[in-house]
């Protein structure tokens, strides 16, 4: 009878340890999914910051060749974008179009050829922790 008494508390520490442990593992796990979730997030916003950004340069290109004029200083417009997932949800990108003209002699027949460098900067500070931005920048001549 003495010999069961020293072996009691063994499987109640065997218990508490698996405990812990496990609870330790599953910590991680939603540490991981979390982080996962946010990437995605992230990577999403950024392909829709590139896409309104890249439709500033558009936007820009058509004024600068189609329409023979360069804007006269940065020129700001909002986008607004809809994540095709959450129908609801609008996000919102302020697009800031930059276009600087130069006049430039082109070869021995002094043909004055006009060259345009288009930037455009889209962005989303309101999109949580983080801020989204992407910058294009465009050469065209006419």
């Amino acid at each position: 009878m003495c010999r069961n008494m020293k072996q009691r508390g063994f499987s109640l520490i065997m218990g508490i340890f698996l405990i812990v442990v496990l609870g330790g593992i599953a910590v991680f796990i939603g540490r991981v999914s979390t982080m996962q979730h946010q990437s995605s997030a992230l990577d999403e916003e950024g392909a829709m910051a590139y896409q309104a950004a890249r439709a500033g340069i558009e936007w820009g290109i058509y004024r600068a060749i189609i329409a023979s004029s360069c804007i006269a200083g940065p020129s700001v417009f909002t986008l607004v974008l809809t994540v095709p997932t959450t129908p609801v949800s609008a996000v919102n990108y302020a697009v800031s179009v930059i276009c600087i003209r130069t006049q430039v002699t082109e070869g021995s027949t002094a043909n004055n050829v006009n060259v345009y460098q288009i930037t455009s900067t889209a962005n989303n500070a309101s999109v949580g922790d983080f801020a989204v931005e992407r910058r294009l920048t465009a050469t065209v001549s006419q």
